[in-house]
């Protein structure tokens, strides 16, 4: 997949949910800046394990379309609005775009968002990580595996 065709994907969706995992290296701010610019003019929510609020906003994200569960400052209420979001997204076409996700804390990211898509016949899943690109056989049908490192795959493709 091209940086081009997953435009497309986020394009053709109602929704999009973007889950930003623990393995994301390089210019994370530079990531957040093209996919502020990829989630433009979309619905979306983006769920990230890095505490990094600040660069998120600053990069271009909102703040009421944003929860990071791990911040030591309270994400009781943001997590609450996700929750609230996503109680939405069934049977609508929603993207789940997952960038960088392991291993680390799966109960926050990577297990709920194939539940997510496993119920969702609607959904299209696509998952870049270097190193844990595989989609569980329940989701693969509907899911795209990318194996390269996220920061990098969107900085090259969205130039």
């Amino acid at each position: 997949m091209t940086y081009r065709e997953l435009r497309e994907e986020v394009q053709k969706a109602n929704l999009v949910l973007v889950g930003l995992g623990e393995n994301l290296s390089g210019n994370r701010y530079f990531l957040y800046q093209n996919l502020a610019q990829l989630l433009e003019n979309k619905d979306y929510f983006v769920v990230s394990l890095q505490d990094d609020r600040t660069n998120l906003e600053s990069a271009g994200l909102v703040s009421e379309r944003l929860t990071v569960p791990l911040a030591e400052k309270g994400e009781q209420q943001s997590w609450e609005k996700y929750l609230h979001w996503l109680s939405f997204t069934l049977n609508q076409k929603l993207c789940i775009l997952e960038l960088g996700v392991g291993f680390e804390h799966p109960e926050l990211i990577r297990f709920p968002f194939e539940k997510t898509c496993y119920f969702n016949q609607k959904s299209r899943y696509i998952r870049v990580h270097e190193k844990f690109p595989q989609l569980s056989a329940e989701v693969a049908d509907r899911g795209i595996s990318i194996q390269k490192d996220p920061t990098v795959f969107l900085a090259a493709e969205s130039v």
